[in-house]
């Protein structure tokens, strides 16, 4: 098994990445933004388009950006939450299968290694993580879970 918990600084640096999911919602932020232009451009409520565009600045400046994964083209990387210098490298063609279960408090992306191990991520956006796994795993999707 290649297949390894270590440091990200062991990480190889010979590949190019290819996809990112990260914790901050640029997406919304960006879209905030927009709206907040719209409103001052259309002079709905000036307050409200100013109240958009400052927080939404503030809150891309400011909040942190939290990789939660990364896909080259023969690995990914899963990054802890709780110790940011710990990450887990999966190699595609060691995954068995994969699932994504949702529940009322939490959402996790389960990982099935071909030698019966299981790396699990807690995640946030069905849409977001499957879209990303189905790109490079799709075959290996298990629906039923």
């Amino acid at each position: 098994m290649k297949s390894k918990e270590l440091k990200t600084y062991n990480l190889p640096m010979d590949n190019t990445l290819i996809a990112q999911i990260d914790a901050k919602p640029t997406f919304l932020f960006v879209i905030l933004i927009c709206l907040g232009i719209f409103s001052l451009t259309f002079k709905m409520d000036p307050i409200y388009g100013v109240i958009m565009i400052s927080f939404s600045l503030i809150a891309l400046i400011y909040m942190p950006k939290v990789v939660l994964m990364e896909f080259y083209t023969d690995y990914l990387v899963m990054y802890n939450k709780a110790d940011k210098d710990n990450c887990v490298l999966v190699y595609y063609d060691e995954i068995a299968s994969w699932h994504y279960a949702w529940g009322a408090n939490r959402d996790y992306l389960c990982i099935e290694l071909s030698d019966g191990n299981e790396e699990i991520i807690e995640a946030f956006s069905k849409s977001l993580f499957e879209g990303n796994m189905n790109r490079f795993l799709k075959d290996k999707h298990k629906k039923n879970a």
